[in-house]
């Protein structure tokens, strides 16, 4: 009876004493000045995540490499690609000079047509090495585009295109992408690791001022951007890979099988079998029946005998409306009409056209 005592009064002791610490740690956490870093917890937690998911230079490098594939050898992708310098970049693209909003000087000032006059010089001068056209599919095709300018004694100057797997990370900074910046701000750009074409060294830091960087797709405190056939290379490898099955079915339905049914036993279906029999290919084990019905055939056949020509059943039917809806896939991640990716306007009517407000339709 006095060990039951005992034991009461000592359970009671530590569940007052419980509740004293479990007081005393919730009135530190209400005054303490302010909140404590994670790391410093003692508890051992773990910070979970990064915040913004950044793309390895590998994986750019890949992606880089697939969209350049894909649009030199599928008909949608380069179609694609052509309808955007077509319409953005096209014949009718001019660069025209006007005065700000509250400038003293005059639309029809000497100085505004000296500028233009510029720029055309500097445009004829660097036709071979520079164009709208090449420009803007850089940017859409490889997600970004580097021009470096060569400064020269007289006007016009001298620009270059640098490929975008030549800018690339140093050894001693692997993390910066091949673009340097300011520790403090990745916006303050201040020079290009210009690597090597084989071997991939740096050969110099080009300063930031003599190239021009545009990017795609990203934010703007990303460094590098992503190409414009990032939403749209799954749907159009997966069609080709849909138009590959297909025409393998295709295939196999025109190999067409001829079954012959033979009335009558085993040694007669032999025997007929022997007989149209065109030709023998050895092999191990012995002879293997080669006989063949070619195109004008005629055959005769008693009564005895059935002809049926087997095939199989592939159901063109019902892959059609798939390959239309991956199709539709890719024309919505380019923002573009089906009649556009396709060259098919059978799909639409001229009410539906003039409605949509793509960037494509003309008005």
């Amino acid at each position: 009876m006095l060990g039951y005592v005992r034991d009461k009064m000592m359970t009671a002791r530590l569940r007052a004493r419980y509740e004293r610490q479990v007081q005393e740690r919730l009135s530190q956490l209400v005054e303490g000045v302010g909140p404590r870093v994670v790391s410093e917890e003692p508890g051992g937690w773990m910070p979970v995540g990064s915040g913004k998911t950044r793309m390895t230079e590998q994986s750019r490098q890949d992606l880089r490499q697939q969209v350049r594939e894909l649009v030199r050898g599928n008909p949608h992708a380069r179609n694609v690609l052509r309808l955007l310098e077509a319409y953005v970049v096209g014949d009718g693209l001019r660069l025209t000079v006007s005065p700000k909003k509250g400038a003293s000087i005059a639309s029809e000032a000497p100085e505004i047509d000296q500028l233009s006059d510029l720029w055309q010089s500097f445009l004829e001068e660097n036709r071979s090495h520079f164009s709208y056209r090449e420009y803007a599919r850089r940017v859409w095709r490889d997600g970004e585009c580097f021009l470096r300018l060569f400064a020269d004694q007289s006007w016009p100057p001298t620009v270059r295109f640098i490929d975008a797997e030549r800018i690339g990370p140093s050894i001693d900074d692997p993390e910066s992408q091949g673009i340097v910046t300011n520790q403090n701000d990745v916006e303050d750009v201040e020079g290009y690791i210009l690597l090597h074409r084989d071997h991939g060294d740096v050969i110099q830091v080009i300063p930031a001022d003599v190239v021009l960087h545009t990017r795609y797709g990203v934010d703007t405190n990303e460094k590098r951007g992503v190409s414009f056939f990032i939403s749209i290379l799954k749907p159009l490898e997966k069609f080709q890979e849909w138009q590959e099955t297909e025409l393998l079915a295709r295939k196999l339905q025109a190999s067409i099988v001829l079954w012959r049914k033979v009335q009558g036993g085993a040694a007669q279906a032999n025997s007929l079998a022997e007989n149209a029999r065109s030709g023998t290919s050895v092999e191990v084990g012995g002879g293997v029946r080669q006989e063949r019905v070619r195109p004008g055939t005629i055959l005769t056949t008693s009564a005895g005998t059935e002809m049926q020509y087997l095939q199989p059943n592939t159901n063109y039917g019902d892959a059609v409306p798939l390959g239309r809806m991956m199709l539709l896939c890719a024309a919505a991640g380019a923002g573009i009409p089906e009649f556009m990716l396709t060259a098919d306007a059978s799909n639409g009517n001229y009410a539906s056209t003039m409605v949509a407000e793509g960037p494509a339709v003309c008005r």
